[in-house]
This record gives structure tokens, C-alpha cells and sequence, in this order.
């Protein structure tokens, strides 16, 4: 038997499960409130009847002071209750924020080299806007209708049997109607959120770049895809309201029929005797509410499927699993053995591109320096990657100290090999702060040491503020040379065993890369340092070159040698000048 609970609400009770004994005590108050609704026909039957009649004047107060007293306690009632599930609501969506934000820290570089940012910020605003909006509206909205359904109904029961049993074939009705649309207007809110998932990611990637769009006049082009977007976002959402308007349309028609044959029975049964006018009365105000309640239903169950559909955007970026984690069985480095680095037989290639790079044999030992150079797309960051573990290798392995990487805790790994890209990321704080990061106890001292090998202290000597310099959003206040020189300084701190240096010197002029990398060879002289760079006349100092073509290694050895004996370095060395 399928089970009759969505998918989606089953994904989502155990994000909400802290928060249930706020859910509770908002339904207590939603449900008293609920049944005050029924002091006000229950009470104008009353004035009808018998008070009215008999002309009692000390009744009509009673009667007065209780149908005060149901619509403000009704209004305070639905107002707490509706606080505590807006409290609830939030404390579930900081909790998807921050599930989502942890789970996205786990996932592996292949994830964020095919996933746009805007993509992946998307669902932090609209969909956890719109799950939290089903906590603190829609779910509470709900639960009113349903107790005000019933409640109204066993009130209808007890004033006209016979007429309650003329209201109820609505619901059936309703539910068929409700069935009918329930596939087409999911269907229309999934492609509403992927067609704004589109734009939000687009509109990040052009406003981040939009200097340069400027630059090459490619704004017009831009505005285009912009405009189309847009108008599939437009149109998308068109869809769904079409949908909606239908299904709302075809179930006021349901409900506005039904209550006028209720109404058409109810008046022959007052002029038959069989019925007072007060309860008439009474019925048709409860009748109404129940209609109301119905037609709500149309827009919640629209906006329930806006909801559903949110849930699944973001269940399917937690349901992600990481490319790379730690093994069940996977263990530390050990802490001071020899770091001998070996690759065995390694093929790896991104996506489709199978097999891109092969390397049968290689090894590298501890202490050593050794630079990797070759033509674009060699494989030089490729196979430094496969060292820091960015990405497994597809066969093979590559093994530090004789343990697979790939059984070697993450932790460890990470703390003993510091891999720096071209483009090292720097954040919106000061110099000392993004310094730190990693390694918040390091003094101001060491600060300056670090600043110092890469040639920064004088830069921020000369600013007033000095440590304590704002780099920026993105840095965008220092040069490109400076931002590198900062991560270099910033990886410096951690001292890694194994430093891998990847392009990170590129923006640097050729005598300050070679004085730098000296500096660190100097500094680190126990230490691992593996550089890649496309300076190979900034290298010749490195004790060992390894030259890669296509993929594949085809030159290891000292600059002397290899300059002599590989006639493909030779031609590399003669173009690079």
C-alpha cells in the first residue's frame, strides 16, 4: 500500500522535529480559536429565536459580550499561534541553510567545476524562502482549515442532519477536481524554480563579469540571454497561474452550486415549519465558512506544490554525495615517517575525457624540490591534484609515505598537503584575519616573518592600518601579485610537509617568483615543494624538473641535464624566452 504521506513532508519532519513542541502549542491556539468561530452563528440562532422574541434585554448583553468575545479571542488566539509557527519556521530554515551550507563544504571540486555559484546560491533564498513560508503560513493555514472543516461540520450535524448531508458530496467532488490538477501543477511549480535557478545563476555570472562584458561589448548579447530568460521565467509562471485560475475557477463553481441548492432546500424547510429562521441563519453563516475554508484549499494546494517543489530542489543538492570522503577504513599519515610521494600506474580525465592523463611511474621524495612544466593542457595541475586529492584517480594510485591517498583520513591529508591554485581565494576581512585562517593562535610576529619572505611587510608598513588592512571583497584592493603573495604567506603558517605551489607565482615578475621560491626553499628545507609554473628560466635552480606532454611524462631530471639530453624541454626552454 503506497504510502499517503508526500515524499517531500517525509524528507522534511526531521528538519522540523526540533521544532515540534512549537508546532504543538501553535496548533492548541489555532484550534481554540477555531472553535470560537462557532460562537457567532451559534449565538445569532439564539438572538433569532429566543432572544429577539422574547425581547431580553439582559440576554441580548450575554449574547452581545459572547460574540465579542469569540472574535477577539479568535483574533488573539490566531495571532500567538500564528508567532509560535513563524518562530518554528525559522528555526527550520536556519537549520536547511545551514545543512545545505555544510554539505556543499563536503562536496568534492568536480561538483563546483560543473555547478555555477549562482546555481548553488539559488537554493539558500527562494526555496528555503519558500519552505519556511509553508511553516510559518501555509502549514498553520492548513491546520485551520481542517479544524474549522470539522468543527463546522459536527455544528451543522447538530443543527440539520439532513442539510450537512446535502454539503457533503462537495467534498468528494472537490477531491476529484483536486486530483485531476495535482500532477499538472506540480509539474508547472518545478519548472517555475528551475527557470529562476537559470537566471539567478546567470545574473551572478554577469554582474561578477560585467566589466569586462563592458570591455568587450558583448552587453547587448548579454541582454538577450537575459531577456530570454526572463521571458521563459514569465512564461513559466504564466503556466502555473493559468493552471491554478482553472483549478480554482472549477472548484468555486462546485462550491457556489452546492450552497445554492443548500440554501434553495434550507428556505422550503423554514416555509414548511420544519426549520426556524434562526437556525437557517446559523447554517448558512457555518456554510459559509466552511465554502471559505474550501476555497482556500485551491490556493493552498498551489501553493503547497511551490513548496513540494522547493523541497525537492533542495533535498536534491543535500542528496548529493561527496566524490571525495573518507574511506570507512581510512587512517592518519603516519607523523614522522619519510613522506615519499609515488604514483602507480595513474590514468584520470575529466568527464567524458577519459584516460587525459597516464603516468605508469613516478616518484618524488621527501625534501626534495621539484618543479613540473609543460604546455597547456599537459596535465600539470592535473596530476598535483591527484596528489592533494582534489580528485581520484579513474585506476591506479597515487600514495604518500606507501598509503594510498585514498585511504589516508581527509584531516590528515589536508594538514600535511597544502595545495595553493592560481587563483587562491582570499576573503572580505583584514590582512591579519585572512593570515590566521587555519591558524588562529599565530602571533603578530609571525605575521611579519611570513609578510616578510614574500615581500609584503613593506607594502603594509606603508599603510597606516597596517595588519589590520581590509583586502576587500574578493580582494579586489590589492593586485594580483599581492593577492598570490598573500595566500603563499597565509600557507607559509600552516607548514605543510608537502607544498604544492600551482601557478601561484604567476603574476609575479621572474626575479621576485625566483627570490621568492628561494626564500621558501631556504625556510622549508624539510619540507616537500612542488612547483608548477610555465617560468621555466625561473626554475633552473630547482634540483629536479619533470616535463609532461599530453598527459604523459616524457623528461625528469636537473635543468642541466634535461636541457642537453630532451630535445622536447629544449624546445619548450627556447619559447618560453
Amino acid at each position: 500500500m503506497p504510502n499517503p504521506i508526500p515524499l517531500e513532508l517525509r524528507w522534511l519532519y526531521p528538519k522540523i522535529r526540533p521544532q515540534l513542541p512549537l508546532h504543538f502549542a501553535s496548533f492548541v491556539c489555532l484550534t481554540l480559536a477555531s472553535l470560537m468561530v462557532l460562537i457567532t452563528p451559534l449565538c445569532m440562532r439564539w438572538l433569532i429565536d429566543s432572544i429577539l422574541p422574547a425581547r431580553d434585554s439582559r440576554l441580548l448583553g450575554v449574547a452581545l459580550g459572547l460574540v465579542f468575545m469569540s472574535q477577539e479571542g479568535r483574533a488573539v488566539l490566531n495571532a500567538l499561534g500564528g508567532y509560535l509557527t513563524f518562530r518554528a519556521a525559522q528555526g527550520t530554515a536556519l537549520e536547511l541553510r545551514m545543512s545545505l551550507l555544510r554539505h556543499l563544504g563536503l562536496l568534492s571540486a568536480d561538483y563546483h567545476d560543473r555547478t555555477p555559484v549562482g546555481e548553488m546560491l539559488y537554493p539558500f533564498s527562494g526555496p528555503i524562502d519558500e519552505i519556511s513560508y509553508f511553516g510559518s503560513d501555509l502549514f498553520p493555514s492548513i491546520l485551520r482549515t481542517i479544524v474549522a472543516t470539522g468543527t463546522t461540520l459536527s455544528a451543522m450535524i447538530f443543527l440539520s442532519p439532513f442539510l450537512t448531508f446535502l454539503a457533503t458530496p462537495l467534498i468528494p467532488v472537490f477531491l476529484s477536481i483536486r486530483q485531476h490538477y495535482r500532477s499538472r501543477i506540480g509539474h508547472d511549480a518545478d519548472r517555475v524554480q528551475i527557470n529562476q535557478a537559470k537566471f539567478t545563476s546567470f545574473l551572478q555570472e554577469h554582474l561578477s563579469g560585467l566589466p569586462q562584458i563592458q570591455l568587450l561589448r558583448h552587453t547587448g548579447r548579454q541582454e538577450r540571454k537575459a531577456h530570454e530568460l526572463l521571458t521563459n521565467s514569465v512564461c513559466s509562471q504564466d503556466v502555473l497561474w493559468r493552471t491554478s485560475i482553472f483549478f480554482s475557477a472549477f472548484s468555486n463553481l462546485t462550491i457556489v452550486t452546492g450552497l445554492a441548492v443548500i440554501l434553495c432546500c434550507g428556505s422550503l424547510m423554514v416555509l414548511s415549519g420544519k426549520l426556524t429562521i434562526g437556525t437557517l441563519v446559523a447554517l448558512y453563516a457555518l456554510l459559509t465558512q466552511l465554502f471559505d475554508s474550501l476555497s482556500s484549499v485551491t490556493e493552498m494546494y498551489s501553493r503547497a506544490q511551490r513548496t513540494f517543489s522547493s523541497i525537492r530542489q533542495v533535498r536534491a543538492v543535500i542528496e548529493v554525495a561527496p566524490g571525495i570522503k573518507d574511506h570507512p577504513h581510512s587512517e592518519p599519515l603516519p607523523p614522522r615517517s619519510p613522506l615519499h610521494v609515488e604514483f602507480r600506474d595513474v590514468s584520470f580525465g575529466y568527464g567524458k575525457r577519459r584516460g587525459a592523463i597516464h603516468i605508469p611511474h613516478l616518484e618524488i621524495l621527501q625534501g626534495e624540490r621539484v618543479a613540473i612544466v609543460g604546455p597547456n593542457g599537459s596535465g600539470k595541475s592535473t596530476l598535483v591534484k591527484l596528489l592533494a586529492r582534489i580528485y581520484d584517480v579513474e585506476s591506479g594510485g597515487v600514495f604518500i609515505a606507501g598509503s594510498d591517498v585514498r585511504m589516508v583520513r581527509l584531516d590528515s591529508l589536508r594538514s600535511t598537503v597544502s595545495y595553493l591554485p592560481p587563483h587562491p581565494a582570499l576573503f572580505h576581512l583584514s590582512v591579519a584575519d585572512n593570515l590566521r585562517i587555519g591558524t588562529l593562535e599565530t602571533s603578530d610576529e609571525e605575521l611579519q616573518e611570513v609578510l616578510r619572505i614574500v615581500g609584503l611587510l613593506r607594502f603594509l608598513n606603508d599603510r597606516p592600518s597596517g595588519l589590520d588592512l581590509s583586502v576587500g571583497p574578493g580582494a579586489s584592493t590589492l593586485s594580483t601579485g599581492e593577492r598570490q603573495r598573500l595566500a603563499i604567506a597565509r600557507m607559509l603558517l600552516h607548514r605543510p610537509r608537502i607544498l604544492i605551489l600551482d601557478e601561484t607565482t604567476s603574476s609575479l615578475d621572474p626575479a621576485f617568483e625566483e627570490a621568492v621560491l628561494r626564500t621558501i626553499d631556504q625556510r622549508m628545507p624539510n619540507s616537500t615543494l612542488i612547483v608548477v609554473s610555465h617560468r621555466m628560466h625561473s626554475l633552473s635552480w630547482v634540483g629536479r624538473i619533470l616535463v609532461l606532454h599530453n598527459g604523459e611524462l616524457v623528461g625528469d631530471g636537473a635543468h642541466s641535464f634535461l636541457t642537453t639530453t630532451n630535445q622536447f624541454y629544449a624546445s619548450l626552454l627556447a619559447s618560453a624566452l
